[in-house]
């Protein structure tokens, strides 16, 4: 089933239109996307813990939880989804188990980022970030471990290195092989 949810994504993405994937923490609200005609949906980990812990989202959902309520979701909408990964709750090898077990549930795409632990919702001060070698070596463990999903490295530096270091680090992310890119939070 992933696979092609993969490729409906990958030609989603690739098509003339700008694809829009709404927030979504559970069965409930992937319905109600799949049902208002978007084509895909994201997994949001903020959401998730809102939801379910009424907490901000300060790397308090574990990857199992994750996991299980991507596999809920999946297993009741057809569309493709994109999954919020944090920052693969951990090193290179938490990472490996990471993509495996998001695939597993069902995700067509992962979304990596480059915050060290504890890490913090993109939106938040205080954020503190891996080394950008760290990352690539994390970017590198996913595409290794992933069977069909999407990687998409995520950038959280603006805020903590600014605009023209996160730019360097997304290059190096490109190189490594990621196959999107996500620079968090530019003013223009």
């Amino acid at each position: 089933m992933t696979a092609r949810h993969v490729m409906a994504l990958r030609n989603a993405l690739w098509g003339p239109d700008i694809l829009v994937a709404p927030g979504v923490y559970d069965a409930l609200t992937g319905v109600l996307v799949e049902q208002s005609g978007f084509h895909c949906a994201y997994v949001s980990g903020a959401n998730i813990a809102y939801s379910q812990l009424g907490r901000p989202d300060i790397g308090l959902m574990g990857l199992r939880e994750i996991a299980d309520q991507i596999a809920k979701i999946a297993g009741r909408i057809k569309i493709p989804l994109v999954v919020d990964g944090d920052n693969g709750h951990g090193n290179a090898l938490s990472v490996i188990r990471t993509v495996k077990e998001y695939e597993r549930a069902g995700a067509a795409a992962i979304q990596l980022e480059d915050q060290a632990l504890p890490k913090r919702c993109g939106h938040l001060k205080g954020k503190a970030l891996v080394s950008a070698d760290e990352m690539v070596g994390k970017l590198r463990a996913a595409l290794d471990a992933r069977d069909d999903m999407l990687i998409i490295a995520r950038c959280d530096a603006i805020a903590v290195e600014g605009f023209e270091a996160a730019i360097e680090r997304a290059e190096r992310y490109v190189e490594a092989g990621a196959d999107m890119l996500f620079v968090e939070a530019p003013e223009n």
